[in-house]
């Protein structure tokens, strides 16, 4: 199977990291090609850059959908994922929904770590229109923007790993990191907290392999 995963920024230097890491977790017979836009913010933090990308992540995905079995666009907002869902003719994922609907299968309560800004009120908004609004328990978020994740690594885990802690304490029984610039890190926090965390790059990669290898398409 081939899928297409679009990372909604104007920045194209995460794409063979993200392409590693996903194939790091993908089936061995799963093909994944890592595009990102011609033009647009260097990260999705606030209402302002989530606007802005949903339109340019569904034109690109129009342009180049039909090589691929299925599309990924690797934001844990879902920028344009509903809007691709009905239009395409195969799976397209969104990290968000796929680790809440993880995390919801799992059960119990969920707190959900992100970055610290307009992105959290998204967040919320999105985890109520997908109907987890009553699921989840703590919605928090790190002091250090996603462009400076990588330049930070060290100071990131400690303060996923006292927010999660946070978030436990307000009575979470999974964790999901809430970015997909975080991903690669859901099994040090979680040997940490003692808790589940789901990835939700790692998540949605899933969920699309799922989709796919059992022919679920509209139609």
């Amino acid at each position: 199977m081939r899928i297409l995963v679009v990372n909604p920024i104007g920045d194209d230097s995460y794409n063979e990291s993200d392409r590693k890491f996903l194939k790091s977790m993908a089936s061995l017979r799963t093909e994944i090609e890592v595009v990102s836009l011609d033009r647009g913010p260097p990260s999705v933090e606030t209402i302002k850059d989530y606007e802005t990308v949903k339109p340019l992540v569904k034109d690109l995905v129009l342009k180049c959908y039909e090589d691929y079995d299925g599309v990924i666009i690797n934001c844990f907002l879902d920028p344009a994922v509903d809007e691709l869902k009905n239009i395409l003719d195969r799976p397209v994922v969104g990290p968000g929904e796929s680790s809440l609907a993880l995390g919801s299968i799992f059960g119990g309560k969920i707190g959900i770590v992100s970055i610290r800004g307009e992105g959290l009120e998204l967040i919320r908004q999105r985890c109520h229109a997908l109907g987890y609004g009553g699921r989840i328990a703590s919605i928090r978020g790190i002091s250090i923007h996603v462009v400076d994740l990588r330049d930070n690594w060290e100071r990131v885990k400690l303060e996923l790993i006292e927010e999660a802690n946070y978030a436990v304490r307000e009575s979470s029984d999974v964790i999901i990191l809430g970015c997909t610039g975080l991903a690669g890190l859901a099994e040090v926090v979680s040997e940490a907290i003692h808790k589940p965390v789901i990835d939700p790059a790692a998540a949605a990669l899933k969920v699309a392999e799922s989709l796919i290898s059992i022919s679920l398409r509209r139609r």
